[in-house]
């Protein structure tokens, strides 16, 4: 037994599994990341920022020059960066504003970071537009900011949640270590199951969500760059009549963040033709984006802003 248990703790730390290494002491993957008071991990540099997304940032360069022009920055899910998704339905219909987004999924942690960044760096959006449903928020329930770190080699790390007995052993053996992760018990919350957010909002996704739209408010203030916080229903809630639990929430909080809030529920809700808001995998259809587009367009003229931008007549059908 002793053999089989050396053999095995040997070979753990010759090839950890890939679900282990973030919960690594000495994680020896790369990365642009050092690790961040306020968001758990931020980017070393600017040109480390640069490398990560070279090819995202490059339809960009001119809102980095003297005279850029009037644009909108977009963050989210792969309901803002995936192709038709709501940054190119916007690109496709508005051709007076600039669309940044970067085309890449990141946890919300990490794109509230690249906004601070970018705006440190010269980013002067006409408005920041951050993104978010049920299932971002999610993530505070795997790991909260205070378990997010840079491993050695700049890569996204966390520490695991550990038991009040046997934190040791979980701590110096790589059998162990793989066993708790195995069983789910690493995460802030195990066992959380993203549905539930729909129906009730754990108090410590709130804690952590709280935490980081007041530093998102804080940032974006110092730079004098309004942000709206856009809150898209997902199918369930579109299609199975489940709650807004999320939405509520979070509205609540930017608001006292001091964020703008648009919720979309309303019109998908009441689409009578429901699965043509979707495709396959669940995203919206070019029907549910152009929606997405049209009810934030009409938030905007309502806050009084981008009131010289229009959408062709008969839109969003």
């Amino acid at each position: 037994m002793l053999v089989l248990l050396a053999i095995g703790e040997g070979g753990l730390r010759i090839a950890p599994p890939r679900t282990v290494q973030p919960y690594l002491v000495d994680d020896d993957r790369l990365g642009p990341f050092k690790s961040d008071p306020h968001y758990g991990v931020q980017y070393r540099s600017w040109d480390s920022f640069r490398d990560d997304y070279k090819d995202g940032l490059k339809p960009h360069e001119i809102l980095f020059t003297p005279n850029p022009p009037k644009s909108w920055a977009m963050f989210g899910s792969s309901f803002v960066h995936a192709d038709g998704m709501l940054a190119d339905t916007t690109r496709k219909y508005i051709t007076n504003r600039h669309v940044f987004n970067l085309g890449r999924n990141e946890f919300l942690y990490v794109r509230a970071a690249q906004i601070e960044l970018l705006l440190e760096n010269g980013l002067r959006p006409e408005r920041i537009v951050f993104t978010m449903q049920p299932l971002d928020a999610a993530v505070f329930a795997h790991q909260t900011v205070s378990m997010v770190h840079a491993g050695p080699n700049g890569a996204q790390s966390f520490d695991p949640r550990l038991p009040s007995v046997g934190a040791g052993l979980i701590r110096n053996s790589r059998l162990a270590l793989a066993g708790w992760v195995r069983a789910d018990l690493q995460h802030a919350v195990p066992f959380y199951k993203p549905a539930e957010l729909v129906d009730r909002v754990h108090p410590v996704i709130h804690s952590e969500l709280e935490a980081l739209l007041q530093r998102i408010g804080e940032v974006t203030a110092k730079h004098h760059v309004p942000v709206t916080v856009l809150l898209l229903p997902n199918f369930e809630q579109i299609t199975r009549g489940a709650g807004f639990a999320f939405q509520v929430d979070a509205t609540a909080l930017a608001i006292a963040a001091g964020l703008d809030v648009c919720d979309i529920r309303a019109p998908f809700v009441n689409f009578a033709d429901k699965p043509a808001l979707f495709i396959p995998d669940k995203h919206f259809s070019a029907i549910g984006n152009r929606i997405v587009l049209a009810e934030l367009l009409k938030h905007f003229h309502a806050v009084g802003t981008a009131t010289d931008v229009q959408l062709p007549e008969g839109f969003p059908g």
